[in-house]
């Protein structure tokens, strides 16, 4: 009766080990798969798209009905590996990293302090030599040029 039934039960835990991509490397995660496996799977954790706050407290609530003590170190690594592996993702950043640093370094954009116009110019003319931008994706990349590489905001307008 084993002997039929062992092929099965391989298969099936194949199968279960496979539908979980492996985890990133980084600080956090030998202690992510050892603390927090002992209640449910990884499959919940890397299905999430949550801010660091979400998954402070997430942790912290887990670690409060569950049997595995956490260090500030070990709390703060998870919450940090979390937050940088599985948060919310900035697609406009997605498309500087994987449409402009085709041609050239994203070294190029530090120190940069360009308005939106100057940033959308500047990107027409990576347009006109070839790359392949739709108008959404145009969007999300001049959005995403602005917030991080454009001029400092003056005080007292941050909150508008």
């Amino acid at each position: 009766m084993w002997g039929r039934s062992a092929p099965l039960s391989a298969i099936l835990v194949g199968a279960v080990f496979a539908a979980t991509p492996p985890l990133p490397d980084g600080p956090g995660k030998k202690t992510l798969e050892s603390a927090c496996t002992t209640c449910h799977s990884l499959d919940i954790v890397t299905g999430k798209k949550w801010g660091r706050e979400k998954w402070q407290d997430v942790v912290r609530s887990n670690a409060a009905h569950s049997k595995v003590v956490l260090s500030k170190e070990e709390t703060a690594d998870v919450v940090g590996y979390l937050a940088r592996h599985f948060g919310p993702q900035d697609r406009g950043k997605e498309l500087v990293e994987e449409i402009c640093s085709f041609c050239h370094g994203l070294a190029r954009l530090k120190g940069q302090a360009y308005t939106r116009d100057q940033w959308e110019n500047v990107t027409k003319g990576m347009i006109f030599e070839g790359a392949p931008v739709t108008e959404e994706e145009f969007s999300l990349i001049l959005d995403y040029l602005e917030k991080n590489f454009g001029p400092p905001l003056e005080q007292g307008k941050e909150d508008k």
